[in-house]
Formats: C-alpha cells, structure tokens, sequence
C-alpha cells in the first residue's frame, strides 16, 4: 500500500498536497496544477485525470471486476488531495475493509481501492483534464486527449516504463532531455535538447502530438 494512502494521518498538520508518481515530469509550473485545488467545490476532496479517455482501449470498462469511478474508472498517477477533508470523511477507515472485501479482484493496487472508494462516493472527486496526466494511452493509437490540441500538455506520466523502455519514444525523448539538462540554464535549452532528440526518433503516434507536448515548455 502507497504511503499515500494514509498522507492524512503521516502529514497531519499539512492541509493539502500534490501526490505525483516518481514517472512523472511536469512540463508547466507547478502552480497550475496546484490552482486546480481552487476549483473544488465545498465536497471534493481529490482531484485526478480519468484512466482513459476513450470506451474502446479503456482499461476499468472492460476488464475490472470490482466497482470503480465513473465510466472509465481514474488513474491515480497525479492526485491533488485535501488532507483535511480526507480526515473529515476517516478516510482510512475505509482502505482496510475495501481491501479485504476486493482483495482478490483488484490488479492495480492502491489505483483500484481509490476507485472502489470514489465509486460509492462520487461527490467526493473533482476530474482533472487529461492534459494533467498525459499518458503514452493518450496518444499510442491515436489522439483520445482532445482537450491538449489548445492546451497543450502540463504533466506528463510515462507509466508502465514508457521513459526507459524503447516502446514509447517520444516519452523516452523527454526523460533522456530532462536527464541531461543542467539546472540553471534557460528553458529554451530544454526545448533545444527535446526537440533534437524528437527528431532522432522513429515516427509514431505519440510523435504525432509534438507540437502539443512543447507547447507548454515553450512558453
């Protein structure tokens, strides 16, 4: 189980934090995405991006075997959490009776008993955009975030090794570009070293979306 599944507890005194995957990279200011805890309403207690965007390659609509949150379930990569509410609602009193009443029917872990959780609570989430956690399922067969085309991509999840592995180059091209970027030096550097390395790569659907991965980068 995540340590944050039980951020309310460990970080008591904090009222509210952002919980990323390690195979995250933001390609905005933080600030952005830490705006959207001003769009909760008085219910909401989390925020986060739907699994999919897309009914035919969605993951909880077709394989799931335990309740989840709305139609195509949320992915748990990127979370904006108001630990004050959680503490409000005792979130943890519910994680361990989910768990031992799903146990066996759950594939992705702490992902799944968020979902099962929500599913009974649904007030309780704000979505987030999917260009808040922008995926290789985004884009690896075509283009299902519609919303990047104006607003480009502002957190980028390279889940299930698609920043070390060669399945997804374009994701691999910004990892290797933030690897080997020196603090310090002008973002046009950044955009510099990703834009050669897009231009290495083998095409694909991904790479499609380039002008849409930069934008936010660029300004």
């Amino acid at each position: 189980m995540k340590i944050m599944l039980i951020f309310q507890s460990a970080m008591n005194d904090t009222d509210a934090v952002i919980y990323v995957d390690i195979d995250t990279l933001f390609l905005s200011p933080v600030d952005i995405l830490w705006d959207k805890f001003n769009f909760m309403n008085s219910s909401q207690m989390a925020a986060l991006a739907p699994e999919s965007e897309d009914f035919s390659t969605g993951w909880y609509n077709r394989f799931a075997r335990h309740p989840y949150y709305g139609p195509l379930g949320l992915n748990s990569g990127v979370m904006l959490m108001n630990l004050t509410r959680f503490r409000r609602f005792q979130w943890e009193l519910y994680l361990v009776p989910t768990y031992q009443q799903y146990k066996l029917n759950i594939t992705w872990g702490d992902q799944d008993i968020i979902n099962i959780i929500f599913h009974y609570h649904a007030d309780k989430i704000l979505v987030l955009p999917c260009e808040f956690n922008y995926r290789p399922d985004h884009c690896m067969y075509m283009s299902v975030c519609r919303t990047v085309e104006n607003n480009g991509v502002y957190v980028l999840h390279g889940n299930r090794g698609a920043f070390i592995n060669e399945k997804q180059p374009t994701f691999r091209a910004f990892y290797d570009s933030f690897n080997e970027f020196i603090p310090g030096e002008k973002l046009t550097s950044l955009v510099e070293l990703v834009s050669a390395k897009f231009d290495a790569t083998s095409p694909s659907n991904c790479g499609k979306m380039r002008k849409f991965l930069l934008k936010n980068l660029e300004y």
